[in-house]
């Protein structure tokens, strides 16, 4: 009976471990597609698809290692969640020839509720076909609105797009002599917001001219340079999303990037201490005007791995802000060099340290690292620390004061002049015996 529990519990850790191995190396990601635009009825092969959508599936496959699920926008089994748990970690939503799809699990809210759970998103827009109404109110509550079905971009003076037109190379590099033919969006002022591809000045996103050969107003849906063919996002919990306005857009780098593959970052650690007391790290009480050091330790992920992360331009730089309401001090941190996150562990991290004086003035402050930059994982890191005035033992005596030797002198002189006359009036002078015995 014991050796039967034995092997018992030794199976069970062997596939609890597998189970992890797996976990740890293979993501889910659930394709939603449209079957009359792309067929994935039978989970292995597709008809009627497109060769960029037919690269698109190969590379999430194959390079980015995601055990992909292929759903149809009408199929009832159609569910992000489970028990209020996600199902997957990524999702793509292909174009659809139908607006509507009625599916009370799979809507607007569901779509936000699986960017809020750290999922991940690449949304494929198409001139012919559209995403479905509830995927449009889901991009427009993130900021992005695409155009409608049959609207396309149009540029009678560039045959393909040019070199501006790219505009973020982080995250979708240079394309070279692209002809396109797509959807175009409009995008919100946020901050969160990373346009990618750029239509150009001499463009313009209308009704198709076959179905509306007179452009109006009504019927035009960006001029110029505020139409834009890509545009991803990153929240505020490092979910990403991506939209673009045609499938000839989507390309290796653009994935890996949606998927967290690429540009992802990791803080290690983060330290502070008194810059003499190194031995005693993350203190929470401090002296105003002490000498404090503050160190962090940066990862960025490359090929399935940890190494380390040194900030390119000046523009990257890692900045620290210590502040109670607003910042008091707001320092570069100063790169250092490669260094291990465990010990005796890999040089996995890139070390960045400063080291600055408090202000003068106590109170509750906090070391803040916000470190937000386009394209890249934002680093947030926030340690409060108490700032105490000096104690009733811990002020200079007057005498280490240059400003009060005057003061003390002139009380030293006042002593001894008031001494020198007392000697002088008690010992000095002459005494007049006669009328004293008399």
């Amino acid at each position: 009976m014991k050796s039967w529990f034995s092997s018992s519990v030794c199976a069970l850790t062997t596939l609890a471990t597998l189970v992890a191995n797996v976990a740890a190396f293979s993501a889910d990601g659930l394709v939603v597609y449209d079957p009359l635009v792309s067929d994935f009825s039978d989970n292995t092969t597709s008809t009627n698809i497109t060769p960029d959508i037919a690269t698109l599936i190969s590379t999430l496959r194959d390079d980015l290692d995601i055990n992909l699920h292929f759903k149809a926008y009408t199929d009832e089994s159609l569910d992000l969640f489970v028990a209020g748990e996600p199902l997957y970690e990524h999702l793509v939503l292909l174009p659809s020839s139908k607006k509507a799809m009625h599916k009370a699990t799979f809507n607007q809210h569901s779509l936000m509720s699986f960017i809020n759970g750290n999922g991940n998103v690449l949304a494929v827009g198409g001139r012919d076909a559209v995403l479905p109404d509830d995927v449009r109110s889901f991009l427009n509550e993130v900021g992005i609105y695409p155009s409608p079905k049959g609207y396309r971009l149009t540029d009678h003076f560039n045959e393909h797009l040019t070199e501006d037109s790219f505009v973020n190379e982080r995250i979708l590099p240079k394309i070279n002599n692209l002809s396109y033919d797509g959807a175009a969006a409009l995008i919100s002022n946020s901050e969160n917001l990373f346009p990618l591809v750029r239509a150009s000045a001499t463009s313009f996103t209308a009704e198709d001219p076959a179905s509306a050969p007179h452009i109006s107003q009504d019927k035009t849906w960006t001029f110029g340079q505020q139409g834009y063919l890509a545009v991803s996002l990153q929240g505020l919990n490092n979910a990403r999303l991506s939209w673009v306005g045609s499938s000839s857009l989507i390309s290796p780098s653009l994935l890996s990037w949606t998927f967290q593959k690429k540009n992802v970052l990791k803080l290690q650690f983060a330290t502070h201490h008194k810059a003499d007391e190194p031995e005693f790290p993350n203190t929470t009480l401090y002296r105003f005007k002490d000498e404090v050091t503050y160190t962090i330790g940066v990862s960025e992920l490359i090929d399935g791995n940890w190494a380390p992360y040194e900030v390119a331009s000046a523009e990257d730089a890692i900045q620290l802000s210590f502040k109670m309401l607003d910042p008091y001090q707001r320092i570069n941190l100063t790169p250092l060099g490669p260094a291990a996150s465990t010990p005796d562990g890999a040089l996995d991290s890139f070390v960045y340290s400063t080291t600055f004086t408090l202000p003068d003035q106590h109170g509750m402050f906090t070391f803040d690292l916000d470190y937000k930059r386009s394209g890249l994982t934002f680093l947030e890191d926030k340690k409060i620390v108490a700032v105490r005035h000096l104690a009733n033992d811990e002020y200079k005596r007057s005498w280490d004061i240059p400003n009060s030797w005057v003061y003390i002198a002139s009380s030293t002189l006042v002593v001894a002049a008031w001494l020198l006359f007392v000697f002088n009036f008690i010992s000095i002078g002459n005494v007049d015996t006669k009328k004293k015995n008399a």
